[in-house]
């Protein structure tokens, strides 16, 4: 075998540290992003061709290829990642890599009969809409792909192999972008036909996902390492499974108690949200592989705590520019027959902001390997969020939905904090952070009950003056002197470093 080196951000000073996940945010968390961001270009385009309620069909059959590839994947991703780092020998890292992947392919070809032949039954206990059996089919056989792409795309990510990432995370999205357009403008597609352009594009891209990580693939000369792996990897199996599962749940129950046609405002305003997404998953992406590559570090911490700091005053900010700029941006995209679809952007934004933050707290389940312990936060979760969505709904409609989804990510990011403490206690700053987020929640649910009560001009003003005493907080509590000190010499070096280029 052909020994592949990378680089890794070990050996860095706290400067360096966060240089390097500026970098890779930037880099594999941009093209990530990026990846969700094309979806908001053809958002409109689907929107405007479909009719609310078929917009929804599609919208619920996404999310479920995404639920299935997640259940099929059970947590060897994460798996992967943490023994990854744990041995320094290719060979076996090979090994642990090759076994991963020949488990969950198995496991899908086991498992997919099932699903192919009881598609009828299965089917009409998810979604009851015409067609919808021919829709399952079709999502059915985008599975083995999007399970190989993902599988190539972690590896790409982990092993900081950024050329070959991009080409597959902006690649697949700019040809399935390309080739769905085509399909709307030209040939007037049908759900199915969107379906089918998803189903060309994960076939190719899977193809080419193997063909990037082939060197690190061999035959398994034994299952030992997947056997290690399973104690760490089913727990998150079972809360990637849920997590996955909450957007069909959430979409499920909204049929079931406000109607077919808020399915399509509620993922409409998802749409919207999901700007905050595109943040969130630059920083997911990058952090992963930069958090546990250096945790073995004596300063770690110190990384760990500056990057919460900035993270949570940056999040914030977002939410609240967000929340201000929600109307015209549905306007744009979506006319105004998406317009009610605005009321759920400010709790989905914040309940992203909490849940990202979650993930930087909760490091120490990782570090620990003891990671049954994030799957009662998960379910806990859940839980608080069926219930918020049954509780809230009827009274508050769509509004209500999102409040139930951020319960459920509030619900979870202090379960698993605190659990992160008991299983590996960090030096965390908690109390600035719960500051500022009480901040941002507080002022954006008294501008909802300012604009439902007074007016837009008056809600605009509450959201514009919690954005600039969000960011004068943020800067007074959540950095002492030296970090405002620091930062600004951080800037400076970079805004000089680009004077001097141009």
């Amino acid at each position: 075998m052909t020994e592949v080196k990378f680089t890794s951000p070990v050996g860095l000073t706290n400067r360096g540290r966060l240089g390097f996940l500026l970098k890779d945010s930037v880099i594999y968390g941009g093209a990530a992003a990026f990846s969700k961001a094309i979806s908001l270009v053809t958002f409109p385009l689907l929107a405007r061709h479909f009719s609310i309620a078929d917009y929804g069909v599609l919208d619920y059959f996404m999310v479920l290829a995404s639920f299935l590839t997640i259940m099929f994947i059970f947590g060897q991703d994460s798996a992967v990642a943490r023994y990854f780092y744990e041995h320094e020998d290719p060979c076996v890292r090979s090994q642990l890599i090759s076994q991963s992947l020949v488990f969950q392919l198995v496991g899908l070809g086991l498992l997919l009969p099932f699903l192919w032949f009881g598609g009828d039954w299965l089917v009409k206990l998810l979604i009851n809409v015409p067609g919808s059996v021919r829709l399952f089919k079709i999502i059915l056989l985008h599975l083995p792909f999007l399970l190989v792409i993902n599988f190539s795309q972690n590896l790409l990510k982990w092993t900081f192999a950024r050329a070959s990432f991009l080409t597959m995370s902006l690649g697949f999205t700019l040809v399935q972008a390309s080739l769905l357009i085509t399909a709307v403008l030209v040939f007037d597609t049908t759900i199915e036909g969107v379906l089918l352009v998803s189903l060309t594009t994960s076939f190719v891209f899977g193809v080419l996902g193997l063909f990037f990580v082939r060197h690190w693939l061999i035959w398994p000369s034994n299952f030992r390492r997947l056997r290690e792996m399973l104690i760490y990897a089913i727990p998150y199996g079972v809360i990637c499974v849920l997590g996955a599962f909450s957007p069909a749940l959430e979409r499920s129950l909204t049929s079931q108690i406000l109607g077919a046609k808020n399915v399509g405002l509620y993922a409409a305003g998802c749409k919207i949200a999901m700007l905050i997404g595109l943040v969130v998953s630059a920083f997911q992406t990058a952090w992963g592989p930069f958090s546990m590559s250096i945790y073995k570090q004596a300063d770690a911490v110190k990384t760990y705590n500056w990057v919460l700091k900035l993270f949570v005053m940056g999040m914030s900010v977002m939410v609240f520019a967000l929340t201000l700029l929600a109307h015209p941006i549905i306007h744009l995209l979506a006319t105004d027959r998406y317009a009610n679809a605005e009321v759920v952007v400010f709790p989905l934004a914040m309940g992203l902001a909490i849940q990202a933050t979650s993930w930087i707290t909760e490091i120490g389940i990782g570090i620990s390997k003891r990671s049954y312990l994030n799957l009662y936060s998960y379910i806990f979760a859940l839980a608080n969020t069926l219930a918020g969505i049954l509780l809230l709904a009827p009274i508050f409609g769509l509004f209500g939905v999102a409040m139930g989804v951020m319960l459920g990510h509030v619900v979870k990011a202090i379960i698993s904090s605190w659990l992160a403490q008991r299983a590996y206690p960090l030096d965390w700053n908690y109390t600035s952070v719960v500051i500022v987020f009480c901040m941002t929640l507080i002022t954006g649910f008294f501008a909802t009950l300012i604009e439902h009560y007074v007016n837009y001009q008056a809600y605009i003003m509450v959201l514009g003056a919690g954005l600039l005493a969000v960011l004068g907080l943020g800067w007074g509590v959540l950095l002492n002197s030296i970090e405002r000190q620091r930062l600004i010499s951080v800037v400076r070096t970079r805004l000089n470093s680009l004077a001097t280029r141009f």
